[in-house]
């Protein structure tokens, strides 16, 4: 049996598009990302805790659309940074991918080599900010 997918309910992506802007210019400094739950009406923002955010957040969003706030390890600047110094090795390391997570974790990085090696590098350039996966490695 086939699940059937859920609509966007337009009242939730544009709350979460206010969350995500706010997040993107006043808030940055301690945003991390905005998921929408569209079935249960809900979005859940992440970011470092501080309540000054949190209440001005509240006040920006609509109560028609229920508000969950989460922590966050790492704001969305932080990995942003990192990001660029992750591609930084893409060259050496055959980087394919690199993800920004919604809820601040770590980087998502993909690569066609070992991850232990990847993971290796990673964290000695931004550590504690990036896990390794690997892609297409050929088999030995």
């Amino acid at each position: 049996m086939t699940e059937t997918p859920v609509e966007p309910d337009p009242e939730v992506a544009a709350v979460a598009a206010v969350a995500r802007e706010y997040g993107h210019h006043l808030g940055r400094m301690r945003y991390a990302g905005v998921t929408a739950d569209h079935e249960r009406r809900s979005i859940t923002v992440y970011r470092v805790p501080d309540a000054s955010f949190d209440d001005a957040l509240r006040g920006l969003l609509s109560r028609d659309v229920t508000l969950h706030i989460a922590d966050a390890p790492h704001t969305r600047d932080d990995l942003l940074v990192a990001r660029e110094r992750v591609w930084a090795l893409a060259d050496s390391l055959s980087i394919t991918s690199v993800g920004i997570p919604a809820d601040g974790s770590r980087l998502h990085v993909v690569a066609d080599a070992p991850a232990h090696e990847v993971q290796a590098a990673l964290d000695r350039v931004v550590p504690g900010l990036a896990t390794a996966t690997s892609g297409n490695v050929p088999a030995r």
